[in-house]
């Protein structure tokens, strides 16, 4: 009981300081889809329910100070919510640990300058591919642009960058700086610090993007060159995106490119898509993706998605998907596999059938 107690007068004053603050903002999605995949191999057909098709499933915590002359103080605390199990945050790392705020855990300060934030936060690419993805980076676990073009795979690009042997998509003890936007254009730059003794260069992570957001056009580019542990390889990649907003639909496509020094692997990403408004409330969406290994070993794979979103309400989307992936050859448990999520092991094709519902709070 005393625990209790001194636990809640613990919570109250949290919440108290922090209704002091210029403002706090709890949010989330969370959204929840049952797949039917059939693949044509050893591997057979498969229903399951599954978390954060259209959108990951997360929530999070930002907070904002004014501290006058035009700076702003600011956090952000966000973690991965699999609501199809209850489970909140990802294992990340080597050795694995769960991490909580997974997807963000940032402090930083805003003002005429631009902004400059620290800690754990989304690698620069991630804002090209994620402008101009075809699908809006809905089925994210199986998504080319996100598994390769923003190197969110652990087993092919873990060992590089400052992220502990986790993803490459997340980056720990790093510095973003963005400019103040001009006319819809503006650049950002980033480092990850390896904390490596001895070698500064050891686990590092340097990036740099540029961006133009005005009216009917949004372009963006980014480039990122990541080490190894022991600083004997190096990761380089390029990202790109670009929108085009007409008065019947929105065009997107979407390349990039990243290749490792010591092997010269490439895994090139390229998509296109269109998001047709039938109406106020429903959206149709055709996206189609090419992933290609080259370089040391050859492998093709093709995504091709159709997608139909019905607004309910400004915060909840009811959708359904058809999807068929093709790989080169039959997928085996070594390879690296292009159609990850998607092509079952076992099988060189697979279609995928979702129907789901998407909550913002």
């Amino acid at each position: 009981m005393k625990k209790t107690i001194a636990a809640t007068a613990v919570l109250h004053a949290i919440c108290l300081d922090a209704a002091a603050q210029s403002g706090i903002t709890l949010y989330g999605i969370v959204d929840a889809g049952v797949t039917h995949v059939s693949g044509n191999g050893i591997s057979g057909d498969r229903t399951t329910v599954e978390a954060g098709q259209m959108q990951v499933s997360r929530w999070g915590v930002r907070g904002v100070e004014d501290l006058g002359n035009g700076l702003k103080a600011r956090f952000g605390l966000e973690s991965t919510l699999l609501n199809d199990t209850g489970v909140a945050g990802v294992a990340t790392g080597t050795p694995s640990n769960t991490s909580l705020f997974d997807r963000e855990a940032t402090v930083g300060i805003a003002g005429p300058f631009g902004s400059l934030d620290m800690g754990r936060q989304n690698i620069l690419g991630v804002q090209s591919v994620g402008l101009a993805d075809p699908m809006g980076l809905a089925f994210a676990a199986t998504s080319p642009n996100v598994l390769f073009a923003a190197m969110n795979h652990a087993g092919v690009y873990g060992p590089y960058g400052a992220n502990n042997g986790g993803t490459a998509l997340r980056q720990n003890n790093s510095v973003r700086y963005v400019s103040p936007i001009w006319r819809g254009a503006g650049f950002a730059l980033m480092h990850g610090f390896g904390e490596q003794a001895g070698d500064a260069e050891k686990s590092t992570y340097q990036g740099a993007s540029a961006f133009y957001n005005n009216g009917a056009l949004a372009v963006a580019g980014a480039y990122a060159r990541l080490k190894n542990v022991t600083n004997t390889d190096r990761l380089a990649s390029h990202a790109y995106g670009i929108k085009y907003t007409t008065g019947v639909a929105v065009l997107k496509s979407t390349w990039a490119q990243n290749r490792l020094e010591s092997t010269g692997r490439k895994i090139t990403i390229f998509g296109a898509g269109v998001d047709v408004p039938v109406s106020p409330a429903l959206t149709l969406t055709g996206a189609f993706y090419n992933t290609r290994r080259s370089g040391d070993l050859h492998d093709d794979s093709q995504q091709y998605i159709a997608i139909a979103r019905y607004a309910l309400s400004k915060r909840s989307t009811a959708y359904a998907s058809l999807g068929r992936a093709t790989t080169d050859s039959v997928v085996t448990a070594t390879q690296i596999n292009l159609a990850q999520g998607f092509v079952p092991v076992g099988s060189d094709a697979a279609n995928r059938f979702t129907v789901g519902l998407m909550h913002y709070f």
